[in-house]
């Protein structure tokens, strides 16, 4: 038997050595592609606004998709699980520079974020062009699941239409028969006072007026305020979010409506992030939303007291959606089995991803691509010194229509 000198292994075995390195090596970008161990990271995307009014939005979803990723060692479907952050700012033209970053240099295997329903709007063609994932965690824009729905847009967030349509009929069973309403002129704000009013009106209520006050910046709510109380409502409907809510709403307490005509409003409008700064005028206001801080389950205790003890202040409805948001994505390599080279194969698992979380049963419809979810009235009380929202009653589980037959 002859022996190599250099290392003392007979010849027959080093050959038999040989062919079995050479063929790992040639299975190595085969492995790679079918997403096992020698795929290195599942890269994905985070398109957030971290600068502007809803930069506190993007900061609370980050840090709570951050979270449930710790939780489970940042790994799902055998591979890591590393972010790449953006900055999305509130405008659509730099969204679309970033993810184009995210996806055309980085080369990220999905992407999940978006706040704004214009930047969603103004982003989508690129995904649908693309063929990349997006897994949206806030912009609640109907029309993404309905007449803009492409299979590479999901959410793991809300339509504008969920929260509103069963608080319509709601409110007129239970505050008033009439309603004057008002929201921000951009598409957000449509959307969220027709869903009301749809349902509000096909109860038998009376519109009295609608406005629609500029948009992102409300300016002086003075001469809003004044049309309101000109008007004379039984009950005010209206939708604000993050600087605006709070304006609005310091706004009507200032001008003596708080306590005197009740408030009901999408419960973005009285949400955890902005109630400290509304104080008492938010007292009372009753809201319609798919979570509440003191929501009880056993996901939301575990959940609001993780989170309060990491960033160090209380959750919001923004935080649970990135929470939920990384678990799509956990469940979503999980079922593909770490294979992200096949978006296909990954569209397909979506609707089967369903799970317990912190806002109730979670499932994501096959048709609007968007979760069915319960919607919870709540009411703004003080809590032991604080100022938080209570629910006073479970609507039940909604799915968004998939067309704009019901607002």
């Amino acid at each position: 038997m002859t022996t190599n000198k250099v290392s003392g292994v007979p010849r027959r075995e080093l050959l038999k050595l040989s062919g079995a390195a050479a063929t790992a090596y040639a299975a190595g970008p085969l492995l790679s592609a079918c997403g096992g161990a020698a795929a290195g990271p599942v890269k994905a995307g985070v398109l957030l606004p971290y600068s502007g009014i809803y930069a506190v939005l993007g900061e609370s979803i980050t840090e709570a998709m951050k979270m449930y990723l710790d939780e489970i060692g940042n790994e799902a479907g055998g591979r890591k699980i590393e972010l790449i952050t953006e900055d999305t700012e509130m405008t659509p033209d730099v969204a679309q520079q970033k993810a184009r970053k995210l996806i055309e240099q980085d080369e990220v295997d999905l992407v999940a974020g978006i706040v704004s329903t214009g930047v969603l709007y103004g982003t989508r063609d690129y995904f649908d062009a693309s063929k990349k994932l997006l897994i949206c965690a806030n912009a609640g824009g109907n029309k993404i699941s309905r007449d803009m729905k492409t299979p590479y847009i999901w959410r793991a967030s809300f339509t504008n239409w969920q929260p509103n349509w069963p608080l319509g009929s709601w409110a007129y069973e239970n505050v008033a028969q009439k309603v004057f309403m008002s929201a921000p002129d951009y598409g957000a704000g449509h959307n969220m006072v027709d869903a009301f009013a749809n349902s509000f009106q096909a109860a038998g209520g009376e519109i009295l007026g609608t406005q629609f006050t500029p948009f992102p910046a409300m300016g002086d709510p003075a001469p809003f305020i004044t049309e309101i109380q000109g008007a004379d409502p039984p009950m005010v409907f209206c939708f604000y979010s993050g600087g605006a809510a709070v304006t609005f709403v310091k706004a009507y307490g200032e001008f003596g409506l708080s306590g005197n005509i009740p408030l009901v409003c999408a419960g973005f409008t009285v949400e955890e992030d902005v109630l400290p700064a509304q104080g008492e005028a938010a007292l009372g206001a009753q809201s319609g939303l798919h979570w509440a801080l003191l929501l009880d389950n056993a996901v939301n205790k575990k959940f609001t007291a993780g989170y309060k003890e990491r960033a160090g202040k209380d959750a919001n409805v923004f935080a649970v959606q990135g929470y939920d948001t990384g678990r799509v994505v956990a469940e979503l390599l999980n079922a593909v089995q770490g294979d992200t080279s096949d978006v296909n194969k990954m569209i397909d698992v979506m609707p089967g991803i369903s799970f317990d979380s912190p806002r109730g049963p979670f499932q994501l419809d096959a048709k609007s691509q968007n979760p069915t979810q319960h919607i919870y009235v709540r009411r703004v009380e003080d809590v032991g010194g604080a100022l938080h929202n209570v629910v006073i009653e479970d609507l039940g589980a909604f799915t968004d229509p998939g067309d704009d037959s019901l607002g």
